[in-house]
C-alpha cells in the first residue's frame, strides 16, 4: 500500500453549551489533520472495504477528526461528489492508515516571559522557522495586549492570508516598531598643531686662525 503525506485542514465546529437559563452558541475553528488520497487503485480499494456507495471518486480526503491517528470514527468525504462517510476500516486497511503520518511540522511555544529573539538562534534545521515565530511574537505582544487570540497563517502560489479570530478587539491597537536607532556619527576634525622653534646663533669674537701645516 501506498503512504500518504497528511495535511492539515480548518474546519468549522459549533460548540454549544447549555447555561442555567439561557443557551448560547459559539462559532470555533480547528486544524483538523486530513491525508489526500488521488491513487485510483487505491481510492477503489478503500471505497469497497469501507462500503462507501460511489464509484466516480477522482479524490479522496479522510479527516482525523480526534487527532489520535486514522482509524474508525474518523469521516472520509468523496470528490467532486463532496458527500461525507463514516469510517469503518478492517484490520488490514487500520494497518495501512497507521502508517500515515504528518511529518515535517514544527511546533514553537513560547511562554510569556519568554525573548522573541531566543527563537532566532534555534538549531540550524529549525532556525528559519524560529525566525518566522519571533516576528509572529513580537507582532503579537506590541499590537495586541490581551491574551486569548488564534492565528491561521497560509500561503499558497501568489497570496499569503493569515486569519485571526477568538480575539478582544478593543485590545487590539496598533503599536508602531519601535525605532532602530544607530548611533549617529558626527565628523571629528584632527586638527595637528606644528610648533617651530627658530633659534639665532650669534659668534662673538675672532675665529682662531688656521695654521697650515709645512
Amino acid at each position: 500500500m501506498l503512504n500518504y503525506p497528511v495535511k492539515s485542514f480548518l474546519i468549522l465546529l459549533l460548540a454549544s453549551t447549555c447555561l442555567a437559563q439561557r443557551g448560547t452558541i459559539e462559532v470555533d475553528q480547528s486544524v483538523v489533520p486530513f491525508v489526500k488520497i488521488t491513487n485510483a487503485d487505491t481510492i477503489k480499494y478503500l471505497l469497497e472495504n469501507m462500503m462507501i456507495p460511489e464509484t466516480d471518486v477522482k479524490r479522496l480526503h479522510i479527516y482525523d477528526l480526534n487527532q489520535d491517528g486514522f482509524g474508525e470514527g474518523d469521516l472520509a468525504r468523496t470528490f467532486p461528489g463532496g458527500k461525507v462517510y463514516q469510517t469503518t476500516p478492517d484490520a488490514q486497511i487500520q494497518k495501512m492508515m497507521n502508517r500515515w503520518s504528518f511529518g515535517n511540522n514544527v511546533r514553537f511555544t513560547a511562554y510569556v516571559d519568554d525573548r522573541p529573539g531566543q527563537f532566532e538562534n534555534a538549531p540550524d534545521s529549525a532556525r528559519a522557522m524560529g525566525g518566522i515565530f519571533a516576528s509572529l511574537l513580537r507582532g503579537i505582544r506590541r499590537n495586541y495586549k490581551g491574551k486569548p487570540i488564534k492565528i491561521h497563517l497560509t500561503q499558497d502560489e501568489d497570496i499569503t492570508s493569515i486569519l485571526l479570530w477568538g480575539y478582544i478587539p478593543e485590545l487590539m491597537q496598533y503599536t508602531p516598531p519601535p525605532l532602530n536607532r544607530i548611533p549617529e556619527e558626527v565628523p571629528v576634525m584632527k586638527l595637528i598643531y606644528l610648533e617651530k622653534t627658530t633659534v639665532d646663533s650669534v659668534f662673538t669674537g675672532t675665529p682662531a686662525a688656521v695654521k697650515r701645516r709645512r
